[in-house]
């Protein structure tokens, strides 16, 4: 279970970080806009943040991001917190530390609320999470 929670936040600090570097590139898809930002619906984000460019990507800044995300994006995005728990799993992984078992129950838990919340976000937008 240990190696499957280290697989997950591994694969959550990619995709956030992926997300985060083309919004700080000033040009975002609408699934790295939509994780960052928690909101799936093509026309808010389309009057938050303009037309699409040709290539289909968003111009946006970090700031005005930051201004706009919900608490849905703030959960599914959270590079700090993705983190801190895929070191805590892999210090739990590789020693035998007392505190494995509560860091692995924490992460289950932190893990239910990312699936909620990017639940609540597809379920929003009608389309899958990585496009």
């Amino acid at each position: 279970m240990l190696m499957l929670l280290i697989a997950f936040y591994a694969g959550a600090v990619c995709a956030t970080g992926r997300s985060w570097l083309l919004i700080w590139r000033g040009a975002a898809g609408f699934s790295a806009l939509r994780d960052v930002t928690g909101i799936g619906d093509r026309a808010v984000l389309r009057r938050l943040f303009g037309l699409t460019s040709r290539d289909g990507s968003y111009r946006v800044s970090v700031a005005q991001v930051i201004r706009h995300r919900r608490p849905a994006g703030i959960i599914l995005t959270d590079l700090p917190v993705h983190l801190l728990f895929l070191s805590a799993l892999l210090w739990a992984a590789l020693g035998s530390s007392p505190a494995a078992a509560p860091i692995g129950w924490a992460a289950v838990a932190h893990a239910l609320v990312i699936a909620g919340a990017a639940l609540s976000v597809l379920a929003r937008s009608r389309q899958a999470l990585i496009d």
